[in-house]
């Protein structure tokens, strides 16, 4: 079962949250909204986050099967927080249900080999 938290942390409570995460051993994935304007914007931005491979295509099928590999990450649990989640795509729905519909995929799959995946996202 997939986790999504819509929020609205201010700066310190999110960063307090992310530290938490942290500390418990998660992966945290922080992914910037501001920073995704086109799609290209964002496969760059989660492909820093979760440190992908050379070769991720920088797709949305790409994505899938990166998101539901991380081989190359060390976790007992994954956290992704994805701040500033209207202003992606410059408020685009269509692009945001998206980013919503690979990381529940995600969530999902690893939910399945019992790792929570756990998605915030934060306005």
């Amino acid at each position: 079962m997939s986790k999504i938290n819509r929020t609205s942390h201010s700066n310190i409570e999110l960063y307090k949250a992310l530290y938490n995460e942290a500390h418990s051993g998660a992966y945290i994935s922080y992914i910037r909204g501001t920073r995704c304007k086109t799609e290209d914007d964002f496969f760059r931005e989660i492909s820093a986050s979760f440190q992908f491979p050379w070769y991720f295509g920088g797709n949305w099928s790409a994505l899938d099967e990166c998101l539901c590999d991380l081989e190359w990450l060390n976790f007992n649990r994954i956290f992704v927080a994805v701040d500033n989640f209207t202003q992606m795509f410059e408020g685009s729905v269509l692009l945001q249900n998206l980013v919503i519909k690979y990381l529940t995929i995600a969530s999902k799959y690893w939910g399945s080999l019992d790792i929570d995946f756990e998605i915030l996202l934060n306005n």
